[in-house]
């Protein structure tokens, strides 16, 4: 079972020993990120992510590479709509380094104006990228139309827009804002004495200033919304993303949606994989998945076919839906989704780097305390009721939206979103 402490200057410490790892994972957690910008600033909080690298009042992007390249050990950040990560893994007797440069990082970041400057080329180039991959247009277009109005609709990179108008002093004012010890978390997991690890994080981290936790819950929480949009791009594929109400992160029936999802098509024994990728090989990839987030979630299916085989995908999609609408999951399939969970999880926490990421998200989002025993516990008791209540409420019938990103009209796809609509209202 994790622990958790608070430093001196209210900075919130969860630490997990891992007996017999030869390696120890640190993350720096800031609960920011892209729900948390407006319109001029959206990007921002990746914009951020991207200038800790640049170099701090002692080292230059260089020298922060090359410390943790000279030890073997690994450095990286990620920005996702509702935090954001920097973390090592590196060997345990080099702990003390990565404490050094992580919190160098987050501490004494110049913030350049040149360095910004060259930031946003680069940042710039990454949109752009984006902008060539179907998998990623699309998902952000649904995320347009299910949070319509909301921040979490925007897109975590920015627009070239927003981006370019990033100025020294935007920067500073969004970082002094969300950089401080109230609004952030140290997750470490792997093989540590832990009087040490405990001292040397007071040494690296106690001076971390303090701040006030930001307001965002005067904004309103998100809604859920729905409707259908398009994108016309010259791709040999069609790729689509369909969205269906879910739950927040800490919500009681959160592995139950896990669970929901692995019979779906969470998996490669999951009803649409068997069907549309086995059974008639309409396509390469088709998935679901759950998103959970701080106030509410969603549950999506994806999938990339030729707009031939489109809307036969779509109608086989309507027919597995309803099935489950009609509550015909065996007790089998649910132990066999329950099964494949567990294993999963705990496979998922092989190595300190996931263990780490596992108990932080943990600390930022979930609003009462948590183990792995609860969670195993949580896995073992689902039921067929939780399943079923979940079905019941992720698949109301007009809660549905439709992104298609590939040689379509939006007429095309106005169509197919009233078609697939109304499959799902009629009784199967």
């Amino acid at each position: 079972m994790h622990k958790k402490m608070q430093l001196d200057n209210g900075l919130t410490l969860v630490y997990e020993k891992l007996d017999g790892y030869k390696s120890i994972s640190i993350g720096v957690w800031v609960k920011t990120g892209s729900a948390n910008e407006n319109e001029n600033n959206n990007g921002i909080s990746h914009f951020i992510e991207h200038m800790l690298f640049k170099g701090t009042k002692r080292r230059s992007a260089k020298e922060i590479a090359s410390v943790i390249d000279g030890i073997g050990g690994e450095i990286n950040a990620y920005t996702a709509k509702e935090c954001t990560c920097f973390y090592t893994k590196t060997l345990t007797m080099d702990f003390e380094i990565a404490l050094d440069v992580l919190s160098d990082m987050v501490m004494h970041a110049t913030f350049l104006d040149e360095h910004i400057e060259t930031e946003k080329t680069v940042i710039i180039d990454e949109i752009n990228m984006y902008e060539d991959a179907a998998e990623e247009i699309v998902v952000d277009i649904l995320n347009e139309i299910t949070f319509r109005g909301h921040p979490l609709a925007f897109p975590i990179l920015g627009t070239k827009e927003t981006v370019s108008g990033f100025t020294h002093q935007s920067i500073v004012e969004y970082f002094n804002k969300y950089y401080h010890a109230d609004n952030m978390v140290i997750s470490i997991a792997g093989n540590f004495d832990e009087a040490i690890l405990l001292e040397k994080v007071n040494t690296y981290f106690g001076k971390l200033r303090r701040g006030v936790v930001p307001n965002i819950k005067g904004n309103p929480d998100p809604v859920y919304n729905w409707s259908f949009d398009s994108k016309k791009k010259d791709f040999e594929q069609i790729q689509v993303a369909i969205s269906f109400p879910g739950i927040k992160f800490d919500h009681e029936l959160s592995y139950e949606m896990m669970v929901l999802s692995n019979i779906l098509g969470g998996t490669n024994s999951s009803r649409l994989f068997q069907t549309i990728r086995e059974d008639r090989g309409l396509a390469y990839s088709i998935y679901s998945e759950p998103n959970f987030y701080d106030a509410l979630g969603t549950l999506c299916i994806s999938f990339g076919v030729s707009k031939e085989n489109l809307a036969e995908t779509m109608t086989l999609i309507v027919s597995e839906i309803n099935l489950m609408k009609e509550h015909l999951i065996t007790e089998d399939a649910l132990e066999h989704a329950k099964n494949h969970l567990r294993g999963s999880f705990f496979l998922n926490l092989e190595g300190s780097d996931n263990y780490m990421d596992m108990i932080g998200r943990i600390e930022l989002f979930a609003h009462r305390d948590k183990n792995i025993d609860d969670m195993l516990d949580k896995i073992n008791g689902i039921q067929m009721s939780g399943v079923t209540k979940l079905i019941d409420h992720c698949f109301e019938t007009n809660h549905i939206a439709l992104a298609i990103v590939g040689d379509i009209e939006k007429f095309e796809t106005e169509a197919l979103y009233h078609t697939f609509c109304n499959a799902l209202k009629m009784k199967h």
